[in-house]
């Protein structure tokens, strides 16, 4: 007869606390997060100044350094010594790398899902809907402000699946811990809108330093800013989730 299993308790995580928690953290190591933030911003002004961007080859070099670098911000926020641990870098790149797959396969079923109409014979009165939702979608083209709200707002409820669960998934493996992605979900489910509602605190102030930059011409610097302190704040705020669900119970 099987053994019966202590059935898990479910953790709702209060967003009050997480960000509390998270500006005690910069408050008590104020002059680390400084350092964090100069480099991080560094980062940002190395990639927007590479040639064609991340598609150019040297941007390769850029990838490996910030990856690297946020590696050690977890390993330094766990007092893991030493701080490159390579093997532990190298067993981080699992989770990391099937998260990005996941989230390829996900964008690309988004953009060509669409398409499936025109193959059951609606070409006459889909064709220009899927041409103005290709527009919007992949091009290059100027889109408003309010288009990339929504835009972005339907993103961010695939984000509890396809990035923060990941997330948790590579802080463990940083830590050499079982970075399964099914045990996250496990560990964490129930907070499908605590996640989502992160997510858009994390994701909206970027876009909105970026309407600002287009109107008054600011050359990026506004939102390289804005961008530079959320991507921090997000690590910050991962590492306090990370020790909701993992440590503190």
């Amino acid at each position: 007869m099987p053994k019966l299993t202590k059935k898990q308790k479910i953790l709702k995580m209060n967003i009050g606390d997480i960000l509390r928690a998270s500006c005690r953290y910069i408050r008590y190591n104020a002059e680390f997060c400084v350092c964090l933030f100069v480099m991080n911003m560094v980062f940002m002004l190395v990639i927007k100044n590479i040639p064609s961007g991340i598609s150019n080859p040297l941007s390769l070099v850029w990838v490996v350094c910030y990856y690297m670098f946020w590696c050690f911000f977890f390993r330094y926020y766990y007092h893991l010594r030493p701080y490159f641990d390579f093997s532990k870098l190298a067993g981080s790149l699992a989770p990391s790398s099937k998260a990005i797959i996941l989230l390829a396969l996900v964008s690309v079923m988004i953009v060509f899902l669409p398409m499936v109409p025109l193959f059951l014979g609606y070409k006459d009165l889909y064709l220009d809907f899927y041409e103005q939702y290709l527009i919007l979608t992949v091009s290059n083209s100027p889109r408003s402000f309010f288009y990339k709200l929504v835009l972005y707002g339907i993103f961010t409820l695939l984000m509890p699946t396809l990035v923060c669960r990941p997330y948790l998934a590579w802080i463990a493996s940083l830590r050499g811990r079982n970075a399964s992605f099914s045990k996250v979900g496990d560990k964490t489910k129930g907070n499908f809108w605590q996640f989502f509602a992160i997510s858009l605190m994390l994701i909206y102030p970027e876009i909105i330093a970026d309407h600002f930059d287009n109107a008054y011409n600011l050359q990026g610097w506004l939102s390289h800013t804005v961008g530079t302190v959320t991507f921090m704040m997000t690590n910050i705020i991962f590492a306090k989730i990370y020790d909701f669900f993992y440590i503190e119970h």
